[in-house]
């Protein structure tokens, strides 16, 4: 166990939204940065960057902010561990909700994609794994999340595009799942597989 606290900790959330939830939420000592850049991945990289703290947690909006397991978990960190709230079955990776890391890590994956607004959580997941790093997976259901929980937000066109450029970025990591979610998706259809 190491001596960090919250202090050592700057919360970014990014955010279009008026009114939040989280920021309220946030202990004092860490420092907190909003952030309304022109998209998600975008301002996920600026608040980073602006950030005067090295451990980074980058929130959702719309979160109770889970402070005990944010200080367990940059407590126990190391510089290659990135932790997050585990992703949907059959992902393997984290999602973007609450993701806790040091910014040199952030630093040797080259940051958020900012070329997609869906996918930049899993993007940035598989090349922390590809650089040498750990995905830890924390329990989703213990941070209490506002909006509801649905996976639905996506059009069709949408999730096929969150598809291919997955699978086109990552192949081998990101290949087998995307199979693995065409044919559940295909078995959901009337006359489907």
């Amino acid at each position: 166990m190491s001596d960090r606290t919250l202090e050592d900790v700057t919360v970014v959330v990014p955010t279009a939204r008026e009114e939040l939830t989280t920021p309220d939420t946030i202990p004092e000592e860490a420092e907190l940065l909003v952030r309304r850049d022109d998209g998600l991945n975008v301002a996920r990289n600026a608040g980073v960057a602006a950030a005067e703290r090295d451990w980074i947690v980058i929130a959702d909006d719309d979160i109770e902010f889970p402070t005990e397991t944010v200080r367990r978990v940059v407590d126990e960190g190391d510089r290659s561990t990135l932790a997050g709230l585990a992703d949907f079955e059959p992902l393997r990776w984290i999602i973007g909700r609450l993701m806790i890391f040091h910014r040199s890590l952030w630093e040797r994956v080259g940051g958020f994609d900012e070329h997609r607004h869906h996918g930049g959580d899993t993007d940035f997941a598989i090349r922390v794994e590809r650089a040498g790093g750990t995905v830890r997976q924390l329990d989703r259901d213990a941070v209490p999340h506002y909006d509801e929980d649905t996976g639905e937000g996506m059009t069709t066109t949408e999730h096929a595009e969150w598809l291919w450029y997955l699978t086109r970025r990552h192949p081998r990591q990101f290949g087998p799942v995307a199979v693995r979610l065409v044919a559940r998706a295909l078995r959901r259809v009337p006359g489907g597989a």
